[in-house]
């Protein structure tokens, strides 16, 4: 998709789905055709859930839109991006728990400093982390792994799911495009995330790019080292 009548047309049709279903059932409410409050409490609840959709796909559009109207300039710092992402994998334990799945890291680096605003970067991770849970709890794990390559600071976030299809790989960080087409109304995606996490890495003069095999699921990313001035 391309230009604004794509993102419009992307949008509409995404936030269309949950809205439908929420006037739906409270329609079905407000007519009084619910015989039993116990069946009034249900179709809230299904309601509730909808609108919970809705609210993130409101909330990751406006994180995309701001991302890449370049309006924000980023607050660049001295960032030790190991004990970012530490941080990070500890604060999604919750999360990890919940899918009943567990962390691991594969540290094969010394100290990885990198230029970076950490309050846009957390959000690029975040939403990587989020996707390896939500695709990859077949596997039961998460793994995060820390490298060098050159003068290049190196980290991946991999899951042992199931394996995104070859077709796929170049359209998987393209706003609103989903490689198994369903799977956003099971996982509560909004198809946003990975195109935010791509646009703030390259803000951050990064690099994202997938491997995906039937074993496992890598999305790497490069920064620059840190230099001095």
């Amino acid at each position: 998709m391309n230009g604004k009548n794509d993102l419009i047309t992307g949008v509409s049709h995404d936030l269309r789905t949950p809205l439908t279903s929420v006037l739906g059932f409270l329609e079905y409410i407000e007519q009084d055709r619910c015989q039993e409050e116990v069946e009034i409490r249900y179709y809230v609840n299904i309601a509730y859930n909808k609108s919970l959709v809705l609210r993130k796909l409101i909330d990751d559009l406006f994180e995309y839109t701001r991302v890449n109207s370049g309006e924000y300039p980023l607050v660049m710092e001295r960032l030790d991006l190991k004990a970012f992402i530490r941080q990070l994998a500890e604060e999604s334990v919750p999360e990890l728990t919940k899918a009943e799945m567990t962390y691991e890291i594969d540290d094969q680096a010394g100290e990885l400093w990198i230029e970076a605003s950490p309050k846009e970067l957390v959000r690029a991770y975040e939403n990587l982390i989020t996707n390896a849970i939500r695709y990859g709890r077949s596997g039961g794990k998460v793994e995060i792994g820390f490298s060098k390559k050159g003068n290049e600071a190196v980290v991946r976030i991999s899951n042992f799911g199931e394996m995104i299809a070859e077709s796929d790989i170049p359209f998987i960080f393209e706003r609103f495009y989903r490689a198994e087409k369903s799977r956003s109304q099971h996982t509560g995606g909004s198809g946003l995330g990975l195109a935010i996490s791509k646009s703030i890495i390259e803000r951050h003069n990064g690099v994202i790019y997938v491997e995906s095999s039937p074993l496992r699921t890598d999305f790497i990313t490069y920064f620059p080292f840190f230099i001095e001035s």
